[in-house]
């Protein structure tokens, strides 16, 4: 709880992404009739199913780590941009796999793609608008303290004072 929204959507987001890496990709029926399911460590795509695992954990412990009161991996300044590319990397990633694999089930039109390769992708894209939301966010602030301006406080909610009535009669 001692993260800001925005921080529990990300690393949701990423989480979410990260287990459905183990659940099905691909499945169907192979030629000869035999039924295959493979997920994201699986098939001809474990290399990038790993690098996608592997950069949503990299994502996860940038949070934790701190969290856990120990030395960060990334310095606090830069934690946000490391994290958009990092978030940004595994999109593509899952965004090239899912064009490979839909190609490569239209020619085995017995194969489909599974909910594991949309939660992956889903959760990766979610993790990088919140990434960016996050590092726009900052290069905000720390434009604000480079000019020592404070943050812009909400209206009051008093109506505005009524001007008071011209005297007309003066240019009599």
């Amino acid at each position: 709880m001692a993260l800001s929204l925005e921080e529990q959507i990300l690393n949701g987001a990423s989480l979410t992404a990260f287990v459905c890496v183990f659940f099905p990709w691909v499945g169907g029926e192979w030629l000869g009739g035999k039924v295959i399911t493979y997920s994201g460590l699986g098939f001809f795509t474990s290399f990038i199913g790993l690098t996608v695992l592997l950069l949503h954990v990299y994502i996860l412990l940038i949070t934790i780590i701190p969290l856990t009161q120990g030395s960060s991996i990334v310095k606090k300044k830069n934690r946000d941009l490391v994290r958009l590319l990092v978030a940004l990397l595994a999109s593509l990633l899952t965004i090239a796999i899912w064009s490979v694999l839909t190609k490569f089930t239209f020619e085995f039109s017995r194969l489909q793609i599974h909910f594991g390769l949309y939660g992956t992708l889903i959760g990766s894209v979610i993790c990088t608008l919140y990434s960016f939301l996050l590092y726009k966010e900052g290069n905000r602030s720390s434009v604000r303290e480079m000019f020592h301006q404070e943050e812009p406080r909400a209206p009051s909610h008093h109506p505005p004072l009524s001007p008071q009535p011209e005297d007309h009669g003066m240019y009599r």
